[in-house]
């Protein structure tokens, strides 16, 4: 690659990011007003807030960069010259959009649903996606709390395998980005707002706030992202009461540094690699 090549993607990556932080600055800031006013839960730590902050140029640079490097692989499987093995499409139009927009959630939140799901009952995923759930105020940035393995294993889990199976005609590309791109920060926000009779149909930060809860009762539920479809069906939904909002957090896992946030998956895999490739010793006979 020509100097003048590395310097062009430096540019474009350059410019890419701070577009992209610069939507968070905004839609985060905007967030943190809006929590201060309807909290759920009141007199949250703004150390952990900076905490989750921190993560976040982290977790952009280092997931940006392997994702680009994956980028390539995945186009090269799915696109307009390999179509998805299924051909849905639905005619033009404000209602022929908005069909397709809500299919593609769902086709979308089947796959992330079991992606999810496996992270939680697998140890060895766990240990990836435990720093997420270790946040103890969960807030609007804890959307942005993840280790920087999350998004390339995601597209690996959920959008190569739903670009192969499926040819998805005529969403609103736009509507369909700001709905995606907005809804992480809407369901972790630290938000008083019961969704009523909307619970069942829409994840909204109640729902996603159980997933996250300290109670015993509550884990290992609410695992979809957008709608709960694939929660009842499975029946890993847990609806919580209009006046339910639960500490968050895990018992065994606290705020360290970034550079442990960095490294503890890593960790916790050689800890397991060691164990299965060391001996079995029989016990004493008595």
């Amino acid at each position: 690659m020509s100097l003048d090549a590395v310097v062009s993607a430096a540019t474009d990556f350059a410019k890419q990011s701070f577009n992209v932080l610069t939507y968070l600055a905004v839609i985060t800031t905007i967030g943190l007003l809006i929590e201060r006013i309807f909290p759920a839960e009141r007199g949250q730590s703004w150390s952990r807030l900076r905490f989750n902050l921190l993560c976040v140029p982290i977790v952009f640079l280092l997931g940006g960069f392997v994702a680009s490097r994956v980028a390539p692989l995945i186009s090269a499987y799915t696109g307009p010259s390999h179509p998805g093995w299924l051909h849905i499409a639905f005619d033009d139009g404000f209602w022929g959009s908005l069909a397709a927009i809500v299919l593609y959630m769902l086709i979308y939140d089947f796959f992330y649903y079991w992606w999810h799901r496996a992270q939680h009952e697998s140890p060895w995923l766990w240990a990836q996606h435990q720093l997420h759930h270790s946040d103890r105020a969960i807030n609007i940035t804890s959307s942005m709390r993840h280790h920087w393995l999350e998004s390339p294993l995601r597209v690996f889990s959920t959008t190569l395998p739903m670009a192969l199976l499926f040819d998805l005609k005529n969403p609103d590309v736009v509507w369909l980005v700001t709905i995606f791109g907005f809804w992480p920060f809407f369901i972790h926000m630290n938000l008083r707002l019961p969704l009523g009779p909307l619970t069942p149909i829409v994840a909204g930060p109640q729902y996603h706030r159980i997933h996250h809860s300290l109670q015993p009762e509550h884990h290992n539920t609410n695992y979809a992202a957008y709608l709960p479809l694939w929660d009842i069906v499975f029946r890993t939904a847990y609806l919580p009461k209009p006046d339910e909002f639960p500490a968050t957090g895990l018992d065994e896992h606290e705020d360290r540094s970034l550079w442990h946030m960095l490294w503890q998956p890593f960790i916790d895999w050689s800890k397991r690699l060691r164990a299965l490739m060391s001996p079995v010793t029989p016990s004493a006979e008595k």
